[in-house]
């Protein structure tokens, strides 16, 4: 673990006493709930289903810096199966904590404490448990990340390829050096202030990611520091979908090709040779 993710391990250890209790942040979880409920549609991804479990269907997410759930509150009951990732214990402990008191087993919803984007990953990480997911999702984390371009990377690689959607919930630019306001507590966390659209599409594509789409929260959040002094900013919701495999690409070609000679085949040799002579060509002859 990196020196900066270290200092974002215990900095998060260290607000996870009371980081549901601030109400500004219920505030802000509120919104953003609200946001990922507005664009449900727009997200793409196939959703539970009352029987899924019956006949065996799974719709997984993956909540990535998941803290202390926010997403995972927000969109569970549309998923069967939720596996939660921090580098914070703390974190991790109230996230299944508050799912046990839910009701929820823990082959449903369960949170590790662990780091993908790190040089190495743990081995608790390479598991199929942490392999193709319906969707992962990133929620206010990403501006902490040293190295964004490794995340998008590494979380792509969980998704199932051709389906799997990954979202980035998080900040239009804003100035991370402001000295007051409520960055100024964990400031040696922030490594980026916000990203604009166009360094997000860049991303995305670069790590193969397709339907790139962009979308920002209209009503802006309101964050709060120690001293009370605060700042507003824009929340924007940045999704693409895992691009087919190789075999994938070549299995849909193939597909297409079936139903062309599937099509020619049912219309006759004569309508064939009718359809290409075209309108000019005159009948063929009995």
């Amino acid at each position: 673990m990196s020196t900066f993710t270290e200092a974002n391990r215990q900095a998060f250890d260290g607000l996870s006493t009371k980081y549901d209790s601030e109400p500004w942040r219920h505030r802000m979880t509120d919104q953003i709930k609200k946001g990922l409920h507005n664009r449900k549609d727009w997200i793409g991804v196939r959703w539970a289903e009352s029987d899924d479990l019956q006949y065996g269907r799974e719709t997984k997410l993956l909540d990535y810096a998941c803290g202390t759930g926010s997403v995972t509150k927000a969109i569970g009951s549309w998923v069967t199966n939720i596996r939660g990732i921090d580098i914070s214990e703390n974190m991790v402990k109230l996230f299944n904590e508050a799912a046990q008191a839910s009701g929820l087993k823990t082959e449903q919803v369960n949170a590790v404490v662990g780091d993908l984007l790190g040089d190495e990953v743990s081995a608790n990480l390479d598991t199929p448990e942490y392999q193709n997911f319906d969707l992962a999702v990133i929620g206010l984390g990403f501006h902490h990340f040293e190295n964004p371009m490794r995340a998008i990377e590494r979380l792509t690689e969980r998704l199932k390829p051709a389906t799997g959607v990954l979202i980035i919930i998080d900040f239009l630019p804003f100035d991370k050096d402001e000295p007051a306001g409520p960055q100024a507590a964990n400031a040696q966390t922030i490594k980026h202030g916000g990203f604009a659209r166009q360094n997000m599409e860049m991303l995305f594509k670069a790590a193969k990611l397709e339907n790139f789409s962009f979308s920002v929260m209209e009503e802006q959040v309101e964050m709060f520091g120690k001293d009370g002094t605060s700042s507003k900013r824009s929340v924007f919701f940045a999704r693409g979908r895992r691009e087919p495999t190789t075999w994938g690409k070549i299995s849909k070609w193939i597909g297409s090709m079936q139903t062309v000679a599937s099509d020619q085949w049912q219309i006759g040799p004569r309508e064939q040779v009718q359809a290409q002579l075209g309108p000019m060509g005159g009948r063929i002859r009995e």
